[in-house]
């Protein structure tokens, strides 16, 4: 090309930039963190009763 671009790099690129957040999105569709609900409940149940010695 005579000074122009390269179309078919810029497309690569730009496919990069739209395939690397889907696949993201995939991969924590796939893999969810491991969160360990109980505890978090306990916390929030051990916070609660916190706020509320605190009012008394």
């Amino acid at each position: 090309m005579l000074g122009g671009i390269d179309n078919s790099l810029f497309f690569e690129a730009f496919a990069g930039f739209v395939i690397i957040p889907v696949f993201v999105l995939f991969l924590r569709w796939a893999f969810p963190t491991k969160r360990d609900h109980q505890a978090i409940a306990e916390r929030k149940a051990i916070k609660r009763s916190l706020r509320e010695l605190k009012r008394k």
